[in-house]
């Protein structure tokens, strides 16, 4: 009898919980696996648990925060390693940390709850939940709809191109809150339905981006090295023997006997440990680059694109925010052909959110790299004269800033390069989280992505989200692979990002209104 009463009494917060355990299993988990159905189910029981008559908003909020919590459990258990890995943050410090990132991680979710009190419709609802995904920040953006990148490319997802992943965020609230109207009014929404059928059927007829005319065929090799944080960091502050470990992993593993010409060596994010300065290198052509990379080229005849640190100009090394993360494009005849600078820094990692603060923070809060931003979104080109962009580590994740690096330039980027280090996360789901969030943004602006990382997973993603062959995690080798570059058109998402869906709502906004006109 008293668990039974305890049960019922406390039955909203088991649901949200096991809500937010199934929206977590939406993504991969320990083995990178993924049931690409499950948000959507969990996303149903929080509202039912929401709808109970004896809830008021405050309990209604506890409920938020309990499913978040269940989200954070199984889908980002690997914080608190990262937290002892990369911020040098003890146990047990670092799991208290990490159940407090468990309280802003889908902070999406309690403004929803919020709007839940002011509106009923579910067309309306439905698209404030986008618009909450899509402008409230957060620290790693796993949204509703992403799940469904799992079904690629067995089954396309043909209304990415158009609308972006929010357009399947917004189908699987529309369709859960429709069903839980269904069920209080005992009144089918018949129109509803057949607007959810009607995307369905879009979805698998709808006319995807086509391949135009080739335009050139690069052959690519990328390095994963394997390098653990140990040595990568004891190489960075000088150590000889750290650097002679490293300089001979990269020289090994770019100089293999190939059996094709190579015209691209991509090696991960902050792979070489030495400060480069791209001011000095581009203003003065003549000075010799490092001697590890004028041997590598010398020994593939080859482009050399890497993961760096770059000095920021009229600082000292040792300055606040003296450096940055950046990309090197070193060309064929040992030049610095140009430079990217990083401009979405991780916060506590590269940086801390607190503005003005941040200053003053770096002088007690030194496990923090405080990385300058940089400001450009640069263009390279390959010395068969292809342009092509790069985004470092987590800005693959944000679409809005995927859209800004390729769009509003003379040429238009026909490929992308992912420059990464997950070693930090170790052998955890985030890795495969990681790379599954990426191909979203392949499907969203019709762009093959290369994807190079220190510890794994490398891989190459096609225009339709499948991969290339690819290196798993804790793998040290390197690959060669061709690229076939097809001239590529902006998508409509591309050309209007969130106004899609905008005009979307707009339209199945007139279709309930002429059901209702017409009692359909």
């Amino acid at each position: 009898m008293l668990f039974k009463t305890l049960l019922t009494n406390q039955r909203s917060l088991l649901l949200s919980f096991v809500g937010g355990l199934l929206y977590a299993a939406g993504f991969p988990m320990f083995f990178g696996h993924s049931i690409f159905f499950a948000p959507f189910i969990g996303f149903l029981i929080f509202n039912i648990a929401l709808s109970f008559e004896e809830m008021n908003f405050k309990r209604q909020m506890l409920c938020a925060f309990i499913y978040s919590l269940g989200f954070y459990l199984l889908g980002f258990y690997w914080i608190p390693y990262t937290l002892q890995e990369f911020g040098s943050i003890p146990f047990p410090l670092n799991y208290l940390l990490g159940l407090a990132f468990s309280l802003f991680i889908i902070p999406q979710f309690y403004f929803f709850t919020w709007a839940k009190k002011k509106f009923s419709n579910p067309l309306t609802l439905s698209i404030i939940f986008v618009l909450l995904e899509e402008f409230i920040p957060q620290q790693f953006p796993a949204h509703l709809g992403h799940s469904f990148i799992s079904l690629t490319p067995t089954i396309p997802l043909k209304l990415a191109p158009l609308f972006g992943s929010c357009v399947y965020s917004f189908l699987t609230v529309y369709l859960a809150l429709n069903i839980i109207q269904h069920y209080k009014t005992k009144i089918a929404p018949k129109i509803s339905y057949a607007l959810i059928a009607l995307m369905v059927i879009l979805n698998f007829t709808g006319i995807a981006p086509i391949n135009s005319k080739l335009i050139a065929k690069l052959n690519l090799r990328i390095v994963q090295p394997n390098i653990g944080n140990f040595i990568k960091i004891d190489s960075e502050r000088g150590s000889v023997n750290s650097l002679k470990s490293v300089f001979d992993s990269y020289y090994e593993l770019s100089t293999k006997p190939n059996l094709i010409p190579i015209d691209l060596v991509i090696w991960p994010e902050t792979s070489f440990p030495s400060l480069l300065v791209s001011d000095v290198l581009k203003a003065k052509p003549d000075l010799k680059i490092p001697e590890l990379l004028s041997q590598i080229i010398d020994k593939t005849h080859s482009d050399l694109f890497i993961g760096g640190y770059d000095l920021k100009p009229s600082t000292n090394y040792s300055d606040y925010q003296s450096q940055y993360n950046a990309a090197f494009l070193f060309s064929q005849d040992k030049k610095l052909k140009d430079v990217y600078r990083k401009m979405k820094l991780i916060p506590f990692g590269e940086g801390l959110p607190f503005g003005p603060l941040n200053h003053f923070l770096s002088k007690y809060i030194t496990n923090v790299s405080f990385f300058a931003e940089g400001d450009n979104y640069t263009l390279f080109e390959t010395k068969n004269g292809v342009p092509f962009s790069s985004a470092i580590c987590y800005e693959i994740l944000f679409p809005h800033f995927i859209r800004n690096l390729i769009s509003n330039k003379e040429k238009s980027p026909q490929f992308l390069i992912n420059l990464t280090n997950d070693s930090w996360y170790g052998n955890t789901a985030e890795p495969h989280q990681h790379l599954f969030l990426a191909k979203w943004r392949s499907l969203e602006f019709n762009l093959p992505i290369v994807r190079a990382t220190n510890t794994g997973i490398t891989t190459i993603i096609n225009r339709d989200a499948s991969e290339s062959i690819r290196i798993n995690y804790n793998e040290k080798t390197s690959f060669d692979l061709p690229l076939e570059i097809f001239e590529r058109s902006p998508t409509l998402f591309e050309r209007l990002g969130v106004f899609m869906i905008l005009i979307l709502a707009a339209l199945f906004f007139g279709a309930e209104v002429l059901a209702k006109k017409f009692k359909l």
